[in-house]
């Protein structure tokens, strides 16, 4: 499918007083990476958040493809540690938007929390509770969630945080390899994930306003 899972035309978003997204029009591609970059209070994360539909614009327009899934992985992380759940329950929360009743899963939805368990090195730690994890492994965990659906679009609020070197060159090798078949949004300010990333697109967002970035600063 070519058309895009998702656009914007126009839109604005304020908090009070305060505009935080003006006038930004962007389309997605299919597939491949756009990424977001910008400084702190640019409006990257709101922008993602209004692509998620959890924040209505106050002006312009979201169009989404219909039926697309989208998995999203927030820059604030608000589980709580202490609850007693494990690696293997919170990614199959994600699945959520597959099935009407939480805990009731069939055989499709138990492969691919197994296979996304894998993918992501995580399958040795499925029955570990979460508290017990590393900032590393939590990262992962969450991701894990955000991508076991199998999402058409995927939005991801600095996703390489608390990551060492290899973990973020082993993120960035499966971002890679699931833009083939999904369009993914990335906010971060890593230096090198331009060029590890290799982006469809990169645009910065700063005072509100998105623009596409110049060659020479990729």
């Amino acid at each position: 499918m070519n058309a895009s899972p998702l656009s914007l035309s126009h839109v604005s978003l304020a908090y009070g007083t305060h505009r935080v997204l003006d006038e930004v029009t962007l389309a997605l591609p299919a597939t491949g990476i756009t990424l977001l970059t910008g400084p702190n209070g640019g409006g990257k994360t709101s922008l993602l958040r209004v692509m998620a539909g959890l924040l209505r614009p106050a002006a312009g327009s979201v169009e989404r493809r219909p039926g697309l899934l989208t998995g999203y992985l927030p820059q604030q992380r608000r589980i709580d540690r202490r609850f007693p759940i494990t690696v293997a329950q919170v990614v199959a929360s994600g699945l959520l938007n597959r099935r009407s009743i939480f805990g009731r899963m069939g055989r499709e939805g138990r492969a691919a929390v197994e296979r996304t368990l894998a993918e992501l090195r995580l399958d040795a730690l499925a029955g570990r509770p979460i508290e017990a994890l590393s900032g590393g492994q939590w990262q992962r965990t969450l991701l894990a969630r955000a991508v076991v659906s199998s999402p058409g679009l995927l939005l991801l609020d600095e996703p390489d945080t608390h990551l060492d070197t290899p973990s973020r060159a082993f993120l960035y090798d499966r971002l890679a390899a699931w833009a083939s078949t999904c369009s993914i949004v990335i906010v971060s300010h890593d230096a090198a994930a331009a060029t590890a990333l290799r982006p469809t697109a990169t645009y910065v967002a700063d005072g509100g306003r998105l623009s596409l970035a110049a060659p020479a600063a990729l």
